[in-house]
């Protein structure tokens, strides 16, 4: 057949593949381009999930608003052949641009999604150096941006959107008053990116800043008042909802294919109306699936899509509509939904862990299909190049140590701080072709933010040496990608502390915390995604779901969750096995704990435990909720971590047994009101799988949290909120860009080279650097690009140890902005305050308030250890 050329290697490893219709024919696309779509083509996304009983797959075929009939009918056919190459298992998708499903749209959290004028002749102009079309572009979206351009016209622009008028090496950035805090941060990042797609070399001018800019508004073609609404974020959501409608498809061959309306007259859908001898079609409004039974007929499994179109058109309804294709036994959460007891609860016994998937595996791959279907907890960018992939593979790693990068030796590769920040570079050599190359610079959730700023500079020099050549990734702590969790094969490692933050290095001459225990909490399902983050050594961090191992300096414990499955068991003795050095070892199954334990624990204590071991297991969902549009709406965030949960809205997590409604500091008061009312709707679309009506709810305020809540977060930290208080991510990232570039380039510090993309305004441009041809528009997560700070210059701040007298303590940031000898309120310097040594906030509070705050005095605290006065200074908020 001729997907077997065409497909023959598609779909057999985890990650996103990415085709282009071109003169009717699927051309793959480099994975640096996977998110930027032309409006004139049609494309193939092939989703590969890896899970623990096998792969499974999502096919969306993306139609550009101005793709022509032929091609969007030969990526509908080539959809079919690569389902065909798969056994017709993986749920397929159609994708109108501009309204994109969630699911399709969590596949670019990290780059955005970015539209492009045009289709394939222009998608392969070379860009010439210094030579750049103006254009306008929108930047719209709160968790995934769209960027689309707009005609180059004052009239485009709206109170209630952020925009970005490119002329080349002058970068303008436009914000709407009405614009989301959320999205004008995102707009921040993708003009930063934009930039650094120039080498760092453009200038941004911030509207907002200089409201009556001549250039702006030329290139506009003049001044006018903003006035116009953009419209809604969520416009691809905005159908409106209708009764549920199914069609029965049945015959044998293309000439008595008959279709007949088989709704049933309570409006109720059950099970027994699906058979598995036909097709169904169930429209539900917003959103049409195409169900295919598993002893259909050919002539009824080629032609349902067509007939699900033809349906549309008939009734009137928009050609974006979504419309996704399922098979029986493999249906998806979305769809199980829309049905009253669609399976009933499986009892196990403990130690079987069920099948994950949602699809039938391939014969090859046997799997219980039948068993509970969820949704898949890997809807990850693939941004970066496959551990596993043929050729010669080599990393290096640096951790960044007063602001410069100092190379980790190898034995430690894989062993993270959370205090730190880390460059990572791998290169991938094949047998024949050049080598890739992809840079990561991995952030610690405590690291400073000097050290941050400096990871991504000292990562963008690292990039201009190797000639400009590698893609660049910034990866958070929690946020982990599969292909950099890969990369430590399966040992990677985060401990609390950082070495510039005095913590002592597990590798060095004292391996252990300054008090000898610590706990790691263990997560993942393989190699590929396992990953160990220390936490408090206290019985509440434990949890009765997951495996923790405990290492003390006389014997390691890997302590066995009850319902913890054999995968995660088989982690934890990896861990085990990588931080025990020459000490004992001991399983201790939950339940069996000796009294010894518990002493190291601090003592015996509540933790989180399920209310039912014996139930099947069930991944912890995250749903963000809204009434925006009238109904019920929650939208899932895969991967979530407590980073995902915004203090500005409501959030339900549903863990099966519990369903918490999540009510963030900030939420306004309808929220607050409806939240309960949010969560019993949730409960009547959830009804298929099992769990009846006397599911509890129970309501969760910020910094509030209960340890059965908490415990489904990996390394949940109980002050992330109060750090994060007020902090706008607009404001935040405006402020760092321009106080990064004060760091880079102080005025009044010797030594220093001057950045060029922060040069006066009528100073002519640099000449131009050694040349290479850069895209229209970036691909990467921005990184920051700047000229290297001279080696004679003066250190960024000291880190020298204060003593109880402040005069003696005064730092090199003090001296260099004049803030020696200041004093300021513990709330000011929670909330932040420019040009202080932000490593000793400490110490400009008065000897009253410092007493007050650290419950001691200033002698008293110089007497403690680092370790002491650094976990001191979070518990207060002033690290």
């Amino acid at each position: 057949m001729a997907h077997e050329n065409t497909f023959r290697e598609a779909g057999k490893k985890a990650g996103l593949e990415v085709w282009r219709i071109e003169d009717f024919q699927p051309i793959p696309v480099p994975s640096i381009e996977h998110n930027r779509l032309y409006s004139g083509d049609s494309y193939i996304f092939l989703k590969t999930n890896e899970t623990t009983s096998g792969l499974t797959w999502h096919i969306h075929y993306w139609l550009g608003k101005d793709s022509s009939t032929d091609e969007n009918g030969v990526a509908a056919y080539k959809t079919v052949e690569l389902d065909q190459s798969l056994d017709g298992v993986p749920v397929q998708h159609r994708e109108c641009q501009g309204y994109e499903s969630a699911l399709f749209l969590s596949y670019f959290k990290a780059t955005g999604l970015q539209y492009l004028d045009g289709g394939v002749a222009s998608g392969f102009n070379e860009v010439k150096r210094d030579e750049y079309v103006t254009r306008l572009y929108r930047i719209k979206g709160k968790r995934t941006v769209r960027v689309e351009q707009v005609p180059l016209q004052s009239s485009s622009l709206s109170v209630d959107d952020a925009y970005l008028l490119d002329a080349g090496l002058e970068l303008y950035l436009y914000t709407g008053k009405e614009a989301n805090r959320l999205e004008k941060a995102k707009a921040l990042e993708f003009v930063s990116k934009t930039r650094e797609a120039r080498g760092g070399r453009a200038n941004i001018t911030f509207i907002n800043e200089e409201p009556e800019n001549t250039a702006f508004w030329k290139a506009l073609g003049g001044f006018t008042t903003i006035t116009r609404s953009g419209g809604s974020n969520e416009r691809h959501e905005t159908a409106v909802k209708k009764n549920t409608i199914v069609l029965r498809v049945s015959g044998s061959t293309d000439d008595d294919l008959q279709v007949a309306d088989v709704t049933p007259s309570s409006g109720v859908l059950t099970k027994d109306i699906l058979k598995a001898d036909d097709v169904f079609i169930v429209d539900v409004g917003n959103e049409v699936f195409v169900w295919v039974g598993k002893n259909a007929s050919e002539s009824e499994r080629k032609n349902a899509l067509m007939i699900a179109m033809h349906y549309l058109k008939k009734e009137g309804r928009p050609s974006h509509t979504p419309v996704t294709r399922v098979v029986e036994e493999g249906e998806t959460p979305m769809f199980t939904v829309l049905f009253k007891a669609w399976t009933e609860p499986k009892k196990l016994e403990f130690g079987y862990q069920p099948s994950q998937g949602v699809a039938r595996m391939r014969d090859d791959k046997p799997v219980d299909v039948k068993a509970l279907v969820k949704a898949s907890s890997q809807l990850e960018e693939d941004i970066g190049v496959d551990p596993t992939a043929d050729g010669k593979h080599e990393i290096t790693v640096w951790r960044i140590e007063k602001l410069e990068k100092v190379e980790v030796p190898k034995k430690q590769y894989g062993q993270f701080y959370d205090g730190d920040s880390y460059i990572v570079l791998h290169v991938v050599t094949p047998s024949s072709g050049k080598p890739t190359q992809v840079i990561y610079f991995w952030q610690g959730r405590s690291s400073t933010t000097d050290e941050k700023a400096a990871s991504a500079i000292m990562s963008t020099f690292l990039d201009d040496s190797l000639g400009g050549a590698p893609i660049q990734v910034r990866v958070t702590q929690g946020k982990e990608p599969a292909h950099f969790r890969a990369l430590f094969n399966g040992t990677m490692i985060v401990h609390a502390g950082g070495k510039a933050s005095a913590f002592t290095n597990r590798d060095d001459e004292d391996s252990y915390d300054m008090d000898g225990v610590s706990l790691y909490h263990v997560k993942g399902t393989n190699a590929k995604n396992t990953l160990a983050a220390q936490v408090d050594e206290k019985a509440s961090s434990l949890s009765s779901g997951d495996c923790f191992v405990l290492v003390t300096p006389n014997k390691v414990y890997e302590w066995q969750g009850a319902g913890s499955s054999s995968a995660e068991r088989e982690i934890a003795s990896n861990i085990t096995s990588i931080l025990k050095n020459s000490r004992e070892t001991e399983v201790v199954q939950e339940g069996s704990e000796a009294e010894q334990f518990w002493e190291l624990l601090g003592g015996k204590g509540e933790y989180a435990t399920p209310k039912s071991s014996f139930e099947a297991p069930h991944d912890p969902r995250l749903f963000h909720c809204s009434n925006s549009y009238g109904y019920f709406d929650a939208r899932e965030i895969v991967n979530f971590a407590q980073d995902d949960l915004n203090t500005d809205d409501v959030f339900i997590l549903d863990t099966f047994t519990t369903l918490y409604v999540w009510i963030g500091a900030g939420a306004n008061e309808s929220e607050r009101r409806e939240a309960m009312s949010f969560a019993e709707q949730y409960l009547d679309l959830v009804q298929s799988d099992g769990r009846g009506k006397g599911t509890p709810i129970v309501a969760v305020h910020c910094n509030s949290e209960p340890l059965m809540f908490t415990s489904n977060f990996l390394a949940w930290d109980n002050e992330f909120f109060t750090k994060n208080e007020f902090l706008d991510p607009y404001e935040a990232r405006l402020k760092k860009l321009k106080a990064e570039k004060e760091m880079i380039a102080p005025k009044d510090l010797p030594g220093t080279i001057t950045n060029e993309y922060i040069r006066d305004k009528e100073t002519p441009a640099p000449a131009p650097m050694a040349a290479r041809v850069i895209p229209v528009l970036p691909t990467e997560t921005p990184v920051l690009k700047a000229a290297p700070v001279s080696s004679k210059a003066s250190p960024i701040s000291s880190k020298a140890e204060p003593t109880s007298s402040r005069a003696a303590s005064i730092s090199t940031v003090e001296k260099a902005t004049g803030r020696a000898g200041e004093t300021f309120s513990y709330e000011q310097l929670k909330a932040g305050v420019e040009g202080i040594d932000i490593t000793s906030k400490e110490n400009y509070l008065t000897d009253a308030e410092f007493q007050t705050v650290m419950e001691m005095s200033r002698d008293e605290f110089a007497k403690l250890p680092k370790w002491k006065k650094q976990a001191k200074k979070k518990a207060v908020g002033l690290f």
